[in-house]
């Protein structure tokens, strides 16, 4: 049982709401897709990489009430560079989810990036700041922010205005967060992100999978400890 399925034993309302950064294609490596089919969830997912985009509406055609945004979530609005690679680089044998490593940061040297094969190609993207994100949508609840930005997800959490929406639990991956920070390609460290988060009244795991931190806001579960 994975990280958000433990979480959410108890935690099962009608109208369940996910918000979902890097979508991707909604089936590879996706923590939560099952749950969108199986259990009904409604959600908006956002993906910029055009191809990935695509595919994601597509694997989700027929699933009601379910938004969805091509463009990339940031620190501010406006145009981008973004680092994508090419859709060919899922057939390699040696590393076949090139398509997952999107980022708006260059290539930081991870035991992934050494894999490929490939080189990332630059484009410019539209981002919006997740405010941008949620105000366009009217999103007034979350019950879970999925977030996996290949590196950027320390900064872009360290972004959100909670005061705007408060999700009632945060699943990100930590895993490079400190490795851009010390490169300079982020401002922000994992310390920095978790006492952000404590900050703003959450709980917040350790990492338990070699990647991800589950955190719970702590009027959900009355200061429950997770670990």
């Amino acid at each position: 049982m994975n990280q958000i399925a433990k979480l959410l034993e108890n935690y099962n309302p009608d109208n369940f709401f996910v918000v979902q950064i890097g979508a991707h294609d909604g089936i590879t490596v996706d923590p939560i897709s099952e749950n969108v089919k199986n259990k009904g969830w409604k959600g908006l997912f956002v993906e910029p990489v055009d191809y990935l985009f695509k595919r994601l509406k597509d694997n989700y055609k027929g699933y009601d009430n379910l938004l969805f945004e091509n463009s990339v979530i940031y620190s501010r609005t406006g145009y981008v560079d973004f680092y994508e690679f090419p859709e060919e680089s899922e057939t390699d044998k040696e590393f076949p989810f090139g398509s997952c490593m999107g980022s708006v940061l260059p290539a930081f040297g991870s035991v992934a990036h050494n894999k490929l094969k490939y080189s990332a190609t630059k484009k410019q993207y539209f981002a919006m700041t997740f405010s941008d994100l949620v105000i366009k949508h009217k999103v007034k609840d979350i019950d879970l922010l999925q977030i996996d930005t290949e590196g950027y997800d320390g900064e872009l959490i360290c972004s959100i205005d909670f005061n705007l929406v408060r999700p009632k639990f945060i699943r990100y991956e930590d895993k490079h967060t400190d490795n851009v920070y010390n490169k300079k390609l982020t401002n922000v460290s994992s310390r920095d992100t978790i006492e952000y988060l404590i900050k703003n009244n959450y709980s917040v795991s350790d990492i338990d999978n070699g990647y991800d931190r589950v955190c719970v806001c702590n009027k959900v579960y009355n200061n429950t400890k997770i670990t």
